[in-house]
């Protein structure tokens, strides 16, 4: 009887052992196969050909705009601004714009700390539009570009009724990030390159995580520099940060950059240099720059736009390497990119250049207004010892 028992025990620890073995190896392999397992789950199997997308959006209703500003004539420029990839479903390459969980990551998350820095400076205007699912970025078939040139005809739609409404006698300012920054791209080169009087206005446009090719600047954008110091305007500020730990995805970036191609079609151009823009310095260069020279990073999820985060100052050095900014790790931990399961491809919870960006675009607007002002021969008046104004004869 004894022995029996002790059989049964005996059996039902190795079936234990033997269960958990195997939960704990699925465990590993799912951890050394994650980024793979994400991107079957997230693949759309439909082809593209014989897909159907979803309706498009009507951009003279409210509903088709995830910001619009109270108040047209707030502060000094206009801003559109283009939210990064919020959807990431298998069941369609373009998602519906009011899908609720890609609605929701939009309005808590990416909004607040991708449009939040440019908010103090004056009127955004944020579409939705119908955004490439996030396979489409690992992909260059035609399936992902077709998906690609659905969502920029969108957003040059969103654009035309954004320039029939912003302000025209001030600078107007462009800010994407990573699928958005591809078609900031397309702006630029298709509706904003061609136009002097655009051009002249444009402040400055800014592509963040998203592969900004230099070759541009020789071709399509030759009238619309990279912004080289911190005092350049109706220029280009670009960079991808990455930790010093995401060695593959600084190749990813590196191999994946797209350009838009007559007629609105796109180009890989696999491994071609990249525009990187050091945010600690506001220029182009390699050189290392310290953490003193960061102003803050911030997490504004889950704030209104007009809230600001609290600045977390000196929290990243950073060094453009071969296109991309290699930036040390934060201290805080909830600064720091996710690796967990595709985390690292969503919108952050944080921004690490927050206040580095709202001092930036508030110093180039300011720049930009002022040399338009001497260009048209509006003088400031002086300013009398007293510190008031004095009458400007141009007045009396």
């Amino acid at each position: 009887m004894a022995v029996g028992r002790n059989i049964k025990v005996s059996l039902r620890i190795l079936a234990l052992a033997t269960f958990f073995g195997v939960i704990t190896f699925g465990a590993i392999i799912a951890v050394i196969f994650q980024d793979n397992i994400t991107r079957y789950l997230i693949n759309p199997r439909i082809p593209y050909q014989i897909y159907t997308a979803p309706p498009p959006p009507a951009y003279t209703a409210r509903g088709a705009w995830a910001i619009w500003p109270d108040d047209p004539q707030y502060g000094a420029a206009d801003i559109f601004y283009l939210h990064s990839t919020t959807y990431a479903s298998s069941r369609h390459w373009n998602s519906p714009i009011l899908d609720p969980q890609a609605d929701r990551l939009l309005r808590t998350v990416a909004a607040p700390n991708e449009a939040g820095p440019f908010e103090p400076l004056g009127a955004i205007y944020g579409p939705r539009y119908r955004q490439a699912t996030l396979f489409a970025s690992f992909t260059h078939k035609f399936d992902g570009l077709a998906a690609y040139q659905l969502a920029y005809g969108d957003v040059e739609k969103a654009f035309r009724v954004f320039l029939d409404h912003r302000q025209r006698n001030r600078p107007f300012v462009l800010v994407g990030y990573g699928q958005g920054g591809l078609h900031v791209i397309g702006l630029l080169q298709n509706i904003i390159a061609p136009d002097d009087a655009l051009r002249a206005q444009l402040a400055v446009a800014y592509v963040i995580n998203q592969p900004m090719p230099l070759g541009l600047f020789d071709t399509d954008l030759q009238y619309t520099p990279p912004c080289k110091t911190p005092q350049d305007t109706s220029c280009v500020v670009a960079y991808i940060d990455l930790e010093n730990g995401f060695k593959v995805e600084r190749r990813r970036y590196r191999k994946r950059s797209l350009i838009w191609a007559a007629p609105d079609g796109l180009t890989s151009l696999s491994s071609m240099p990249l525009l990187c823009v050091n945010p600690l310095s506001w220029s182009v260069t390699e050189d290392y720059i310290e953490a003193d020279h960061h102003l803050g990073a911030a997490s504004a999820t889950g704030l209104r736009l007009g809230e600001t985060p609290p600045a977390i100052s000196s929290a990243t050095s950073a060094e453009c390497i071969n296109g991309i900014l290699a930036v040390d790790s934060p201290s805080q931990t909830f600064l720091r990119r996710h690796h967990w399961f595709g985390a690292h491809w969503r919108p952050q919870h944080f921004n690490l250049f927050y206040h580095d960006l709202a001092a930036d675009v508030e110093r180039r607007v300011k720049i930009h207004s002022e040399k338009h002002d001497l260009e048209q021969g509006n003088i400031a008046a002086p300013v009398d010892p007293g510190g008031k104004p004095a009458n400007n004869p141009r007045e009396e």
